[in-house]
């Protein structure tokens, strides 16, 4: 074995690593170094590495030395005292072992960034540049803005529907612009209703979005709006969604020809979109989406996907693919409903996914989405299932176990039931709040006297909150560990998007 490779770790973190590198002994030469005088990674600063790593004479055996990801500063601290190459690991063991898989095939890894970043950093450059050569050999069929379509994907254009609701404004518009930027959205949709009476609210919406430079459509009733105010709003977008048989007569007057249109049905399925689109053409439209219509589950929608997929034979334009009725009209989590759907759309030749987040528990669909095309990005440059591609949607399940062994205990081992007798505190009591809009967790700590507040604490991690909360007041053993149960529960909340409610449990159904 030519590459030695000193592990460092803590006591606590020790068992876990022995367990998940024992399969690598064989390629690597690996030496384990347990840090004395922290019990955890998180606690390290590479300084403290440093000196410890000098007093083992081990160390200068090493070609390599990887420190835990969480630890604190640099490893070149490491480095210039110990005279040996030092680097960060990932931050979470479970990735140890592909890192050690990626260091034999040459990989260099960085003494600032966890190994896990600078893994998913160079997988994300990789499958970019395959991507971009593939999009390169492929002749769209039209542009708008940033969005380019084609007959079949990729690309697979994402575009967002930002529906008018009573919390709608210029600046919540403006912040979701940002969010859907930094996933990588093409473009924005403003949708109104049946009863939409904020036409000039939508107009500002629909100048905002333009504004960044985002392809711009609209979804309107569009004949219940007066016709003076149609033409304006439809001369401020780029994409005009809903046109069916019922009304393209009505929107067609008011359009330029080189604005883009979404053909849909009426009644008739896909004969009905044929001849909407039929009509556009004769009209002089050539920049035209056909969208069917998905329809719920259990009310058509494997139907409506046979239908899309004749459609998609029948046509040489885009297909638009709107999943939103099957998420949104599901008591599922949307993860993986939304990852099943957004590859459906792709294998069946759709170029452009509308996403929504009308319900609760659809937020999150646009990150959701976004990582799902990645995933299927990446499925179909390596023509394999969408498994193992460095990016998933695994959210509450592992994919692998980690088996952590449990220390064999001769001793007493008591069997613990109920929750016992809790010790009041006589002097505080603490309720605890998950903002979700602001992402973070409030805690009010109250005088139990007078039930007046005496602080509030804001924060979204509940070791932090916690600690803090101890430095202050004088909290008994038994009050501070409930605060650090429902703390953990906050903090779960927040992550998840959950709703949190102090005292009640968190999942309403679990494995065990």
């Amino acid at each position: 074995m030519g590459l030695r490779v000193l592990l460092v770790t803590s006591r606590i973190a020790r068992p876990i690593l022995e367990e998940v590198v024992k399969d690598l002994r064989d390629l690597i030469d690996l030496d384990v170094f347990e840090l004395r005088s922290v019990p955890i990674a998180s606690l390290a600063t590479t300084k403290l590495i440093a000196s410890e790593l000098a007093t083992y004479e081990k160390s200068g055996k090493a070609d390599l030395i990887v420190i835990p990801g969480l630890s604190i500063g640099s490893a070149k601290e490491i480095q210039n005292l110990i005279g040996i190459r030092a680097v960060k690991g990932p931050k979470y063991l479970g990735d140890l072992p592909e890192m050690l898989k990626q260091l034999l095939q040459g990989l260099e890894f960085s003494p600032d960034v966890p190994a896990d970043e600078v893994m998913r950093e160079k997988l994300t450059k990789y499958y970019q540049t395959r991507l971009s050569e593939v999009l390169q050999s492929r002749k769209p069929l039209f542009k708008l803005r940033n969005a380019v379509f084609t007959e079949t994907p990729p690309p697979l254009n994402l575009i967002y529907e930002y529906l008018v609701s009573e919390y709608s404004s210029v600046e919540h518009l403006e912040t979701k612009l940002n969010e859907l930027r930094t996933l990588s959205y093409e473009g924005v949709v403003v949708g109104c209703g049946v009863e939409c009476r904020a036409l000039d609210l939508v107009g500002k919406l629909l100048t905002v979005s333009s504004a960044h430079n985002m392809l711009t459509g609209i979804d309107l009733i569009y004949e219940s709006v007066p016709k003076e105010k149609l033409k304006d709003l439809l001369d401020l977008s780029d994409l005009i969604l809903n046109i069916s048989t019922s009304n393209v007569d009505l929107v067609a007057s008011y359009l330029r020809t080189d604005q883009a249109v979404v053909a849909v049905p009426s009644s008739n399925g896909s004969e009905d979109v044929i001849k909407v689109v039929e009509t556009l053409q004769d009209m002089g439209f050539n920049k035209i989406l056909v969208d069917t219509i998905v329809r719920p589950p259990t009310l058509g929608f494997v139907n409506s996907i046979i239908e899309l997929s004749k459609i998609r034979n029948r046509v040489r334009y885009p297909i638009l693919f709107s999943p939103a009725n099957i998420y949104e009209l599901i008591d599922v989590d949307t993860p993986g409903v939304i990852a099943l759907l957004i590859d459906i759309g792709f294998e069946l030749g759709a170029s452009s996914i509308l996403i929504t987040e009308s319900s609760v528990k659809a937020r999150g669909a646009p990150l959701e989405a976004s990582i799902s095309r990645e995933l299927i990005y990446r499925a179909f440059l390596k023509k394999s299932p969408p498994v193992n591609q460095g990016i998933d949607l695994l959210i509450i399940k592992d994919k692998k176990d980690l088996n952590i062994p449990i220390p064999v205990h001769e001793g007493v081992v008591e069997r613990v039931s109920g929750e016992g007798q809790p010790r009041l505190d006589m002097r505080y009591y603490v309720k605890i709040y998950v903002d979700k809009e602001g992402k973070q967790i409030v805690v009010d700590v109250h005088d139990r006297s007078s039930n007046k507040i005496l602080k509030r604490y804001v924060g979204s991690k509940a070791l932090d909150l916690g600690r803090t909360l101890l430095r202050d007041y004088e909290i008994n053993v038994d009050h501070a560990l409930y605060i650090g149960y429902e703390l953990s529960k906050a903090e779960t909340a927040l992550r998840l998007g959950k709703s949190y409610v102090q005292d009640e449990d968190l999942f309403k159904r679990t494995y065990h």
